[in-house]
């Protein structure tokens, strides 16, 4: 039987070669570097941007186009209702982001539940699961409509009603590996069982699961971007800055193929990471925009949208007031910003739409054009995200990058592994393209435009009709059928949240979910790595009916294994960089920890947990110069090594043991 691989074999082939030969022509006839401005600086050009960016921040009060709040801490708060006695449920708040019939609301954006054991340590506190309250659960038709091939318009407005079902969390904190899972099985279903049929189950399913996956990145995108706004605090009243980075670590690494398998530990330096990360790139295409403004004569005017400063600008067209600045080409930097030049634009110098009378510094008002807004978050250089000239541009480009997805995943059948010289080919082309300044990262692309369609719909600072433009423009990048419109995901946020307050109460499920989360933790404590995925893996094959659980929820051993992990988490940290750890931390706060690891460790039975824990103080103690700190490491890795000893000694020689002790004499356990 012929299936859709092999009819096509030597046309895809050639297919493939065709566009290798037209990548490597490509990058030979690319200009060299200096030709044309390029959407890298270097390290002189960084520090510019550094010292640059503050001053133009420091204009932004006195911009009309937008009213910041005085503080961003003013504008997004927590919310805390206790789930029983020994948890917490957190709500972060956008204050007054909402004119609903007239009276402004605070919109409810994320919900975590905290786990605290009912007690006011910190270190036995754990984050457990998230919910993203701005998510309008998709209808039917949507669903059905997502499965049809090149069908790239909205769906409906989403579903305006809110169930029971859609209480369900955003993601387990306590078990990352099951998205992962999920992820994988299905994207071996789809290449054993529907990619070998005909064409158009093939087409379907590849078009209802990239349509799936694009939008699950959507509100993935939307609830790390709530989280960077929202305050931290040492108290019981927010996160914790540690708290915060792990959620948002979390968030980041699900988006990645195999994230889920990465500790704690290192989510959160991934959460800490991605925000030095997006600053730096804000700065950077800050002050590129800026230089393409002044080198092209516009004018560079930054946005504040929702509170979220320096993350979007517009550019300007001065009408009449200027003349097209003479020089070098500058077709390049047009292609750069990509827009066409409004100096040649005949249909600028006849503008029939909204002219707008702008004062930009102490020489007067100007009257002003608006050309674009871009987006400062996208990687390689600023994203054009509205073309007030070309209304359909963005979305011709969304519209012809996934349908060649579609037609070749979908109708022609192509693999990455089987037809691996095509996709070399392809990524080829799109690796010039992108040195020529063109936007061809999908999943960048869409979560710029996450952020800035949900942060429009909740900006009420900017002028209505200014903005209800900006929406209907921004409305044509829209082209996944399962996606919602942003006033009923707010509307449902409410409702939603209600839903959460409710199921707090005394007869609600969460303290139910807090406890079964606390066997689970029991039952998976210490596990290696490949038993979590193989159990994981369990939990995805049935469906979600199996869980390990521990048959009791033993709040002391829960407590007693949640400080045991931050002690660990805190001495892997302190001997990381491999120098005298009392230079830079708190001598007896070292001590404290390794005094506590060593009276807890021994009630501990697993041997990966006791391991760990003695290769980290073997680790502080060859590195530490401290004597006293050498000390109490030694007296713990003696205590250790002693109780490992009793551990491995049978029953019977420790009651002979105990028959040869003379009298008065104190057992080991007991000294301890």
């Amino acid at each position: 039987m012929m299936t859709g691989n092999t009819r096509y074999r030597p046309a895809r082939r050639r297919l493939g070669s065709a566009i290798l030969a037209m990548g490597v022509t490509s990058w030979w006839l690319m200009p060299a570097a200096g030709q044309y401005p390029t959407a890298s600086i270097g390290a002189g050009e960084a520090s510019a941007v550094q010292e640059s960016a503050p001053s133009e921040m420091a204009n932004i009060d006195d911009l009309p186009l937008t009213r910041l709040a005085s503080s961003q801490s003013s504008l997004y708060y927590w919310n805390s209702i206790p789930v029983g006695d020994s948890a917490q449920l957190l709500t972060l708040f956008c204050r007054a982001c909402n004119v609903f019939q007239g009276t402004e609301r605070d919109v409810p954006l994320v919900s975590v539940l905290r786990d605290t054991l009912g007690d006011e340590a910190k270190e036995n506190d754990r984050v457990t699961y998230i919910w993203l309250l701005t998510y309008a659960h998709p209808r039917l038709e949507q669903r059905i409509l997502s499965a049809i091939p090149f069908f790239y318009w909205l769906g409906g407005r989403g579903a305006g009603t809110v169930s029971a079902h859609d209480t369900k969390p955003l993601m387990d904190l306590s078990a990352p590996e099951y998205p992962m899972t999920v992820q994988t099985g299905r994207g071996l279903l789809q290449r054993t069982a529907f990619d070998p049929m005909m064409t158009p189950v093939r087409a379907s399913t590849q078009a209802y699961g990239g349509n799936s996956q694009d939008e699950e990145r959507l509100h993935l995108e939307e609830a790390i971007s709530y989280l960077r706004q929202a305050p931290v605090s040492t108290d019981a009243s927010a996160l914790t800055q540690a708290q915060l980075d792990t959620v948002v670590g979390r968030l980041e690494l699900r988006r990645t193929m195999l994230g889920g398998l990465v500790n704690e530990k290192k989510a959160t330096s991934v959460g800490m990471q991605a925000g030095f990360e997006q600053e730096r790139i804000r700065s950077r295409n800050w002050e590129l925009l800026r230089q393409w403004a002044e080198k092209t004569g516009l004018i560079f005017e930054p946005m504040s949208l929702a509170g979220n400063q320096s993350q979007y600008a517009i550019l300007w067209f001065p009408q009449k007031e200027s003349i097209e600045p003479r020089g070098s080409s500058m077709q390049s930097t047009w292609k750069l910003l990509g827009i066409r030049n409004p100096w040649t634009d005949e249909g600028l110098k006849h503008w029939e739409g909204p002219v707008y009378e702008r004062s930009f510094d102490e020489n007067g008002s100007l009257k002003v054009i608006p050309l674009a807004v871009y987006s400062l978050n996208y990687p390689k250089l600023p994203l054009v995200l509205i073309d007030f000239r070309e209304k359909l541009s963005g979305r011709r480009r969304e519209m012809r990058q996934r349908s060649i997805g579609e037609l070749t995943a979908g109708v022609f059948g192509l693999s990455h592994f089987a037809n691996w010289y095509f996709y070399m080919g392809f990524d080829l082309h799109r690796f010039v393209a992108a040195r020529r300044g063109k936007a061809v990262d999908k999943a960048s692309r869409l979560d710029c435009y996450s952020e800035f369609r949900m942060e429009l719909a909740l900006d009420q600072s900017i002028d209505p009709a200014f903005k209800k433009g900006m929406e209907q423009r921004i409305r044509q990048l829209g082209v996944n059928p399962l996606e919602a419109a942003p006033q009923r995901e707010i509307q449902n946020a409410f409702a939603r949240y209600q839903l959460l307050e409710s199921e707090a109460g005394e007869s609600g499920r969460l303290m139910a979910q807090v406890n079964h989360e606390r066997r689970f933790e029991l039952a998976s404590f210490g596990q290696s790595e490949k038993t979590k995925l193989a159990k994981s893996m369990l939990h995805v094959a049935t469906l979600g009916l199996y869980k390990e659980q521990a048959k009791h929820g033993d709040i002391s051993i829960v407590d007693r294994d949640r400080r045991i992990a931050y002690q660990l988490y805190y001495l892997d940290s302190v001997v990381q960089a491999g120098t005298p750890p009392e230079i830079a931390y708190d001598s007896q706060r070292i001590k404290s920890s390794v005094g506590e690891l060593s009276s807890l460790i021994p009630a501990v039975s697993s041997d990966s947990v006791r391991s760990h824990a003695e290769a980290t103080l073997e680790h502080l103690k060859s590195v530490s110069k401290d004597e006293e700190l050498r000390a109490e490491c030694t007296t713990a890795l003696a205590v250790l090594k002693q109780n490992d000893a009793l551990r491995k000694t049978k029953p019977a020689e420790v009651a002979a043991l105990s028959h040869v002790m003379p009298v008065g004499a104190v057992s080991p356990n007991r000294e301890r």
